[in-house]
C-alpha cells in the first residue's frame, strides 16, 4: 500500500493523539525531573514532535499545561471518590470513611499501569506555591470530603479548628508524599509498586491521625506561651 492510499487520520483524532503525547510526555518529565527543570523544548523533543510551536498550539501556556495534566487525573479520582463516599454516606466506621477518602488515590495509580508518573508528578505540584493552592478535582467533590472529614473529627472529641486543619493538612502529605516515594522506588527497582497494600496502609495511618485525641492541655499551653511546649 503506497502513503496516497494509507487511510488519513482525521484531523481532529490527530490533534487529541498529539495533544495527549505532549501531555503524558510532560508528566514524565516533570515527574524525574522536577517542574523547574524542563522546558518546553525537551517535552517537544521527547515527545519527537518536530513542530517547535507543537506544545503551545494543543496545550497552551506552561501553567495550562500543568493544569492540563492535573485535570486529567484529577477527573477519574473525582469519580471514583463520588461513588465510595456516597456508599459510606451514613457510616459510622471511621476507617471505611477514611478508606473512601484516600483509596480513589491509590486505585487511579493502580489503574495507570507500570511505570506512572503521576504520584511523583503530584508531589512536585503539592511543592509549588501557586499550584499547591489550586484544586484540580471536582469541586462538588471536594466539598463531599471535607463534610465527611468535618463529621469524623467531630465524632472523635473536642479538637480546635485549627488542628483541625493541621490534620486534613497532614492527611494530603502523607498520601502524596507516600505515593511519591512508592512510586519512584517502583521506576528504580522495576518492579510495580502494590498499590492496593499501600492504599489500605495508608488508610490506617491516616484514620489513627485523624481520630487521635487532641492534647488540649498541650496546645493550651502552646497559645499562652506564644511558641512550641516545653
Amino acid at each position: 500500500m503506497t502513503d496516497s492510499q494509507r487511510p488519513r487520520v482525521p484531523r481532529r483524532q490527530q490533534a487529541k493523539a498529539t495533544r495527549e503525547l505532549l501531555l503524558t510526555t510532560a508528566e514524565r518529565l516533570y515527574a524525574e525531573n522536577g517542574l523547574a527543570a524542563v522546558s518546553s523544548r525537551q517535552i517537544i523533543e521527547a515527545a519527537g514532535v518536530g513542530n517547535n510551536s507543537a506544545l503551545a498550539y494543543h496545550v497552551g501556556t506552561r501553567d495550562d499545561l500543568l493544569r492540563a495534566i492535573a485535570r486529567s487525573h484529577g477527573e477519574v479520582i473525582s469519580g471514583l471518590t463520588r461513588r465510595k463516599l456516597d456508599a459510606v454516606r451514613d457510616e459510622q466506621n471511621a476507617r471505611e470513611v477514611v478508606a473512601a477518602i484516600v483509596q480513589p488515590y491509590t486505585m487511579h495509580l493502580t489503574g495507570l499501569g507500570h511505570p506512572s508518573w503521576f504520584a511523583r508528578f503530584t508531589a512536585q505540584l503539592a511543592a509549588d506555591p501557586v499550584f499547591s493552592r489550586e484544586v484540580h478535582q471536582d469541586p462538588d467533590v471536594i466539598d463531599q470530603v471535607n463534610v465527611s472529614l468535618t463529621k469524623l473529627l467531630a465524632a472523635h472529641g473536642p479538637i480546635s479548628d485549627e488542628h483541625a486543619t493541621l490534620r486534613r493538612q497532614m492527611l494530603r502529605l502523607t498520601v502524596v508524599h507516600t505515593c511519591a516515594e512508592y512510586e519512584r522506588q517502583s521506576a528504580g527497582s522495576g518492579v510495580p509498586a502494590d498499590w492496593p497494600d499501600i492504599g489500605e496502609a495508608l488508610t490506617d495511618a491516616v484514620t489513627g491521625l485523624l481520630t487521635a485525641p487532641a492534647d488540649r492541655a498541650e496546645a493550651g499551653s502552646r497559645r499562652r506561651n506564644g511558641g512550641a511546649a516545653r
